[in-house]
């Protein structure tokens, strides 16, 4: 169970920052577990270092001065409608932080971020949004096979499986047999026999339940059935059969390019999309992209020629993959920028820069 103070500090940033402020409850409640939280005492000083893609840091409370490369600069809580997140040096760079009162910092690192934003929209692409079909699709989110595996592989495999009751007692998979199916129970629970290598009778080995999966060892190793699993009470399982498997893991979805072959697209006529959120693309994009913000992209989409050709790019790719998966299922011949502008090698520009200088005055 949350505890008040963790909340209260959730709630400064889901009302003060980006992109928390537009995360779902569901993705809001795990940044707990994938964020960093770091209280500090009134002249307590801190020593920290980025990732490999320049994480944020936000102050959810209290003034910090963060010190970085000789330069000094000032932050505050929410309370300063100004404030913005320090993007930190990346690895191995360090900066330094003097707390100026208590404060607590907020340190996230920027693909986990990118994964949140994109499973929201993921969640959002399903035409029914009824309670239970999300908590399916969180299910086979986090099953062992695909929680791995991009967000547009995920989407697809949900769409695709079938649901599938169980009586209790009955085998839904049974040793020696060929492998038919992957399964995650989302309702009931089963059981797990194996045969060990100086047993007569198959022993229990695991017992499963709700979001517990199985079955894709066969399918993956072509090999016959290893084990027995028994419904040990009436079960409703999420399948996914063995060709739909198949094709799902073994062809990606989406059409990636390589930073350098990005480039060469560029000059023979490709257009850039960045579904960044506007902050992003101001500090830093590439030169030439439009900005369309992911959670903005389906009620944008009219703004696009469906006669050119796009690359679409994010920080490190999971927003850029949910883009392409929408903008290909309406017909939009687009790919996405492996590794997103986080791995882009070439010149990027702010919007300060991108902006024409001022007229001078006529006298």
């Amino acid at each position: 169970m949350m505890s008040k103070k963790m909340e209260h500090v959730l709630d400064n940033l889901s009302r003060h920052y980006m992109p928390f402020t537009l995360l779902s409850p569901e993705r809001l409640s795990e940044v707990v577990s994938v964020v960093r939280f770091v209280e500090l005492r009134e002249g307590e000083i801190l020593q920290i270092r980025g990732g490999k893609a320049n994480d944020y840091l936000y102050v959810v409370e209290g003034q910090l001065e963060v010190i970085q490369c000789g330069s000094v600069r000032s932050f505050c809580g929410p309370q300063d409608t100004r404030s913005r997140p320090f993007i930190l040096p990346s690895e191995p760079n360090t900066a330094t932080i003097l707390a100026r009162q208590d404060s607590i910092i907020c340190h996230a690192d920027r693909e986990m971020l990118d994964n949140l934003i994109a499973w929201d929209e993921v969640v959002h692409l399903s035409e029914e949004t009824d309670a239970e079909l999300h908590e399916r699709l969180e299910l086979v989110r986090n099953s062992l096979v695909f929680r791995r595996l991009p967000l547009e592989v995920v989407e697809t495999a949900f769409k695709r499986m079938e649901v599938v009751e169980v009586k209790a007692g009955e085998n839904i998979i049974t040793m020696g047999e060929d492998g038919d199916a992957y399964y995650i129970i989302h309702k009931g629970t089963a059981e797990t026999y194996q045969m060990g290598l100086y047993d007569d009778q198959p022993v229990k080995v695991a017992e499963l339940g709700e979001g517990d999966a199985f079955g894709c060892e066969a399918l993956i190793s072509g090999n016959k059935r290893c084990e027995t699993v028994v419904a040990s009470s009436d079960c409703t399982l999420l399948a996914l059969n063995h060709e739909v498997f198949d094709e799902i893991i073994r062809n990606p979805l989406i059409k990636t390019v390589h930073p350098s072959v990005a480039r060469t697209m560029v000059e023979t006529g490709y257009k850039l999309i960045d579904v960044r959120y506007a902050e992003e693309f101001d500090d830093h994009h590439i030169p030439g992209a439009i900005l369309i913000p992911l959670y903005e992209l389906r009620n944008r989409m009219d703004e696009l020629d469906p006669n050119e050709r796009y690359i679409v790019y994010c920080h490190a790719g999971g927003r850029s993959a949910v883009a392409t998966l929408i903008l290909a299922q309406n017909q939009f011949d687009v790919v996405s920028l492996e590794g997103g502008i986080r791995d882009w090698p070439f010149e990027t520009v702010s919007i300060e820069e991108e902006a024409p200088p001022p007229q001078a005055a006529i006298a």
